[in-house]
């Protein structure tokens, strides 16, 4: 019998995209689905196989046909999470032209509009990193590094160039990526939010608190793009 709180998820699957687009294999995708919203809502530790098959309809042991473990799931899915948010930064700062200034902003305005689509994967990618196996785990480090590494050496080039007066590039990029990241824990899209569901109650709440302004995605990346420049020291 299907677990109450995973059928509860089977709405919102039909209704809202919740990973990137990825050709490939449609029945793993469907569970790829299935465990970024259960995990988001109840962490890796607390879904168990027979909760991810039981949304999808399928049986427990038709899995396996997909992945060899709930933890080849959680990999597959946090190595898909951070690729394509690379992909979208690294596009992002390609197409800025050479001015650093401009490669910041759009490298910001790409994290954030990430994190703001996305946000249930992103909750899952930067809360379940401690559930995988060590190579799993080094794999996901790596790519959060090389995209640590396109954005700071957007930093670096400001510098050199005296249009940025940043002492500490790390740390400058450190509190650039987290404001970005956090906007998945109080953000949703408009037509998005489910009263019922446990990961939409803070946002729902982030939302009524909020002065009525513009709030799109686009605005919020704009806003976020402009503390990025004050945080190097961007020149006015």
């Amino acid at each position: 019998m299907a677990n109450s709180r995973s059928t509860a998820l089977a709405p919102r699957l039909s209704q809202v995209a919740l990973l990137p687009a990825e050709p490939g294999r449609p029945g793993a995708r469907r569970l790829l689905e299935a465990a970024v919203a259960a995990f988001a809502e109840r962490g890796y530790h607390g879904v168990s196989v027979r909760d991810l098959t039981s949304v999808v309809g399928i049986k427990a042991g038709s899995f396996y046909s997909h992945f060899s473990s709930k933890e080849q799931l959680l990999a597959e899915l946090m190595v898909l999470g951070h690729q394509a948010h690379q992909a979208h930064v690294r596009d992002a700062i390609l197409g800025a032209g050479a001015d650093p200034e401009e490669q910041l902003r759009e490298a910001v305005r790409a994290n954030v509009s990430f994190h703001a689509t996305w946000p249930l994967l992103t909750v899952v990618c930067n809360s379940e990193l401690h559930a995988l196996a060590p190579e799993n785990r080094d794999r996901v480090v790596s790519l959060r590094h090389d995209s640590g590494v396109l954005v700071a050496a957007v930093i670096e080039r400001g510098n050199a160039a005296g249009v940025f007066s940043c002492d500490d590039t790390w740390l400058a990029l450190s509190a650039i990526a987290g404001m970005g990241v956090r906007v998945a824990w109080w953000y949703r899209q408009p037509g998005a939010l489910d009263a019922d569901s446990p990961l939409d109650s803070y946002p729902g709440q982030a939302a009524a608190w909020l002065p009525k302004a513009d709030h799109s995605i686009e605005a919020i990346a704009d806003a976020y793009a402009g503390y990025a420049l004050k945080i190097v020291g961007a020149r006015p």
